[in-house]
């Protein structure tokens, strides 16, 4: 189960593509607050309602939550709804309108998520793009629910993905085959550098290296190694270097070690990282959230304890449940509701298959 979460400045697009009966074979399969008449119906119930918070730009919401092929069967429209409203639920997004909107375009379940990040008080939501958030809350609910985990970053359709996710894969396909043909770390520097990628590392207060981070120096974006894939961390990255060089002195009977300083044990305070979140609002890392969700044999499901960790930090201030509810957006939305010719195409949404 993978979110991608954006937000945006006007419906009117957004609800015709999601609901776009004729190329997506679209279902509605749940929603609150919205006129379901049509196309032009829904978009003029968001926009009354974000009208009572104008100081808010960026009030449209939309997820999209996508599906192992697998899963295909144990997925029904009632059960992808009650996996829909769940995720919002513990992402925050409560007490205000949404549509579910069912595509039956690809091989994969998936479903978009249209709200609005304005509530039914006029309150503006909060929280609800937290990437952070929303990964360890996919993990939990596809192991709660018995769904299938991702078989790895190579099975992902490259030429479908846009913006940071588009940059993210590529630079986890340069990296992974720089370190198969690196055995320093000047060397992989060096071979990167060819491909347009820098390397930088980060140091802790004493000079000593806690981690690396890679940019693609041509649109300007930077991950830590670890926010690529976990293999690509530092630690990962220096340990593979060691065993290469040291693989002819290698006897089967004494495991390698890592020649540079082990990362430390994880401590929940180091489960937030203030460093990289402005205004100062205290969200778990990245780094924190894989540690205390990914066993140290590398499978996809967490520990017990690792699982009850990250329900306390990620988790602390889950709403109770109510009939409201929302999503993520999507970007690039832009305000043409007013359009008629977009929204004229206002097809009659189906609520059952």
């Amino acid at each position: 189960m993978i979110a991608q979460i954006s937000t945006g400045e006007g419906f009117g697009g957004l609800v015709n593509y999601a609901n776009d009966i004729i190329k997506k074979d679209t279902v509605i399969i749940a929603s609150y607050g919205v006129n379901l008449s049509s196309n032009a119906t829904i978009t003029a119930s968001f926009k009354a309602q974000a009208k009572a918070r104008p100081t808010i730009q960026k009030f449209v919401g939309h997820i999209s939550l996508s599906f192992s092929p697998d899963d295909q069967e144990k997925l029904d429209d009632e059960k992808i709804a009650e996996i829909a409203k769940e995720y919002m639920r513990r992402m925050g997004i409560v007490n205000t309108q949404y549509v579910i909107f069912r595509h039956f375009d690809q091989p994969h379940p998936h479903i978009h998520i249209v709200y609005n990040r304005v509530d039914n008080d006029g309150n503006g939501i909060k929280g609800d793009t937290s990437y952070t958030k929303s990964a360890a809350i996919t993990k939990a609910l596809t192991r709660e629910y018995g769904l299938t985990f991702g078989k790895g970053k190579d099975k992902v359709r490259r030429e479908r993905l846009k913006g940071k996710d588009a940059v993210k894969y590529r630079l986890f396909d340069n990296i992974t085959a720089a370190v198969k043909e690196s055995v320093t770390w000047d060397e992989l520097r060096k071979l990167l550098a060819t491909k347009g990628i820098s390397l930088d590392f980060v140091k802790d207060k004493d000079g000593n290296i806690r981690g690396v981070t890679f940019t693609d120096s041509k649109r300007n974006v930077t991950f830590a190694g670890s926010k690529i894939d976990r293999s690509l961390s530092f630690a990962n990255i220096d340990r593979h270097m060691y065993n290469v060089i040291h693989v002819d002195d290698h006897q089967d009977d004494e495991p390698l070690q890592l020649h540079q300083e082990q990362e430390k044990p994880f401590d929940i305070n180091d489960a937030f990282d203030f460093s990289l979140i402005s205004g100062g609002t205290r969200q778990p890392s990245e780094d924190a959230v894989e540690q205390v969700t990914t066993p140290s044999d590398g499978s996809s499901s967490g520990s017990g304890i690792g699982e009850a960790i990250v329900d306390v930090l990620l988790q602390p201030n889950i709403a109770p449940i109510s009939s409201g509810g929302g999503g993520g957006t999507s970007g690039g939305w832009r305000d043409d509701d007013d359009d008629d010719e977009k929204n004229k195409n206002s097809y009659k949404p189906r609520k059952r298959r």
